[in-house]
């Protein structure tokens, strides 16, 4: 194959140096009776090979011509090259860049016409959440329902979560500049949100987890005041009235433990369930669940603890929810770390 090869170029090499054809056909008789050492035929005479004297040629200029190019290139590459200690260099990779790759999305909820509802973080705003309604038809734009003022979020707890809820075509939200709660429309996007919490002169007062009460047109929620003591907030149950021309304080209507969430009011309006728990516990470790009736003038009575009350056992329930039957209404729970009850003597070492 070798052979074949030299016997090839050097076959093309007399056909372009002669012009006669019986001196081409007698070189290629003489490479069929001869072996040609593979120097000579794979470095023939320049003068012998003018097209790849022409190659060569164009080569060489290629080369000449790019070695400043490539001189300066170094050079420069040299002089960007910054020297810095240990863990001080800038790199290129901001958390902003990071951060604004994509949006995160958050809760969701459904209206009363069956259109969803989401939050979404933009890192475009500064982190801002914005309640966006679905798209009305195919093809159509998803409608921000939050005007730019206002941001969707909640600081109760630290953590936050539980910052809207919608039933109908309302929805009530915690608005991250003041921490009030707002009330608006989300059939429009000119929709004005209206403050139903007074203003406190600060974020001293934060609301989460709430529920609409409609026997009542009130909105029960979690409230934590640091307006006594910064370090150790009071957390309750609240009412607050839905009739924003009258901005009135929230009606207390469970307090007493350190945490309280997921308050929900049974279809009916007549109950309410919680989840409670207090130092130094956390809810996973252990949690109560509660009961109460609501009276006619609003107020929780006849109180009466489901789970968790039992020192013999340590339970943790969560999420309660209420369901409907034909029978009338009933409260179904669920343990979220404990599916039995664990006797308290197991954690006695």
């Amino acid at each position: 194959m070798v052979l074949s090869a030299v016997a090839t170029l050097t076959r093309f090499s007399a056909t372009t140096t002669t012009t006669t054809s019986s001196l081409a056909f007698l070189n290629r008789s003489r490479l069929r009776a001869k072996t040609i050492p593979h120097t000579t035929s794979l470095n023939p005479p320049p003068l012998q090979h003018p097209i790849l004297l022409l190659l060569l040629l164009r080569s060489s200029r290629t080369m000449a011509s790019s070695a400043p190019t490539d001189a300066a290139a170094t050079t420069a590459a040299k002089r960007d090259k910054i020297t810095a200690p240990y863990g001080s260099w800038k790199s290129p990779i901001t958390a902003d860049v990071v951060s604004g790759a994509s949006k995160r999305l958050g809760g969701t909820a459904v209206d009363g016409r069956g259109r969803l509802f989401w939050l979404e973080s933009r890192p475009s705003e500064s982190g801002r959440s914005v309640l966006v309604r679905e798209a009305e038809k195919s093809g159509d734009e998803h409608a921000d329902i939050t005007p730019k003022d206002f941001a969707v979020r909640t600081t109760a707890q630290e953590y936050g979560g539980g910052a809207f809820t919608i039933s109908g075509e309302t929805v009530v939200f915690s608005n991250y500049k003041d921490q009030r709660l707002y009330k608006q429309s989300v059939n429009s996007t000119d929709s004005n949100p209206v403050p139903l919490t007074p203003d406190y002169g600060g974020l001293v007062v934060t609301y989460a987890d709430g529920v609409f009460d409609s026997r009542f047109n009130r909105f029960i929620t979690v409230m934590e005041d640091r307006r006594i003591s910064s370090t150790n907030a009071t957390t309750t149950i609240v009412a607050v009235n839905l009739d924003h021309k009258v901005i009135e304080e929230p009606k207390v209507l469970v307090s007493g433990n350190d945490f309280y969430a997921f308050p929900r009011v049974d279809p009916r309006g007549e109950r309410i369930v919680w989840i409670e728990w207090g130092h130094p516990n956390m809810p996973w470790d252990k949690t109560e669940l509660w009961v109460g009736y609501i009276s006619e003038n609003g107020d929780v009575h006849k109180r009466v603890c489901v789970a968790g009350l039992d020192p013999a056992f340590v339970e943790s329930p969560t999420e309660p929810k209420w369901s409907s039957d034909a029978s009338g209404s009933r409260m179904d729970y669920r343990l979220d770390i404990c599916i039995q009850a664990v006797p308290a003597e197991t954690f006695i070492s």
